[in-house]
């Protein structure tokens, strides 16, 4: 939260500028050593977090575990919501990919309060762009799918995961596969392919000075929950399984972009987005992450 700083319950929703509370960038890098190029490959793919973008509240109460959520400004055209994309856009291009994770439904409503605000001002700024930049958003009822015995939060997660790394991509810098659109795997092409004696130079090529690479991220997947943490923390390791397996099958270290949920590298995962997790909840919330379960 580098523009908005401050913990939970204090900072909240957007400032005027378009930064939000518990704004993270979250970048998750894969290096292989042992190829024949000195420096190796990588591959990094990266996701964001960050307090729903609208003008909204919640006053801290020892007597009321959940305090109720207030919307405490009028922004009718969303000028914040709309700088905050804005920004996004400009570091990270196009798609932006929202994942919301607040309650859809409430008998006492609050979380819906600012959930409903969020999309107006989606809907509204999509009004007014062109197609190329329009944000994609997606609801998922976190609360709701975990309580219900038909549904699977994690089956539902993994989905969504899946759908929106395909969106953005991710970035390597010697990819030896691709990925079509039906799963199948395929050599990354005579421009992109790489021999033994390859150093990976051939694969860049600069233009005025800046070195280009041929497989780039191009968009962010954005999380929220109301926190931006418990909820948020397993539905960003949900997009860190999902992009981990496709980064080493482009690496060619793997053949298959789906990986076991119970292989070490999986158990290595968990262990690190839980850490992740605890940091930020430490910063934002001043108490370590609650769930500490990721979804299988």
């Amino acid at each position: 939260p580098r523009h908005f700083a401050g913990t939970r319950y204090l900072k909240r929703g957007v400032s005027d500028r378009g930064k939000v509370a518990n704004d993270v960038e979250h970048e998750q890098i894969a290096h292989d050593e042992s190829t024949s190029s000195p420096e190796g490959v990588f591959s990094s793919y990266l996701q964001i977090r960050g307090s729903i973008p609208t003008f909204w509240t919640q006053e801290s109460s020892v007597t009321m575990p959940k305090p109720p959520i207030v919307l405490n400004r009028v922004d009718p055209t969303y000028q914040a919501t709309q700088a905050h994309f804005e920004d996004l856009l400009k570091r990270y291009g196009g798609p932006i990919i929202v994942v919301d994770l607040v309650k859809q439904s409430e008998k006492r409503e609050r979380e819906v309060i600012v959930g409903n605000e969020f999309r107006n001002a989606i809907d509204y700024i999509n009004c007014h762009i062109g197609d190329r930049h329009k944000i994609l958003y997606c609801a998922l009822d976190y609360s709701h799918i975990s309580k219900h015995r038909n549904l699977n939060v994690s089956s539902s997660l993994n989905d969504v995961a899946t759908w929106s790394v395909n969106q953005t991509g991710f970035f390597c810098s010697s990819p030896q596969w691709k990925i079509m659109e039906g799963g199948s795997i395929e050599p990354f092409g005579e421009e992109g392919g790489r021999s033994d004696n390859d150093d990976g130079e051939k694969l860049s090529k600069r233009l005025g000075g800046i070195l280009f690479f041929p497989m780039e991220q191009m968009g962010i997947l954005r999380t929220n929950c109301i926190d931006c943490l418990d909820r948020t923390n397993v539905a960003q390791f949900s997009a860190g399984v999902e992009a981990l397996g496709q980064q080493l099958v482009v690496m060619g270290i793997r053949s298959s972009p789906k990986l076991d949920p119970s292989s070490i590298i999986v158990r290595m995962l968990i262990d690190m987005y839980v850490e992740i997790g605890d940091q930020i909840a430490l910063q934002y919330g001043g108490a370590g992450g609650h769930k500490k379960g990721a979804p299988a």
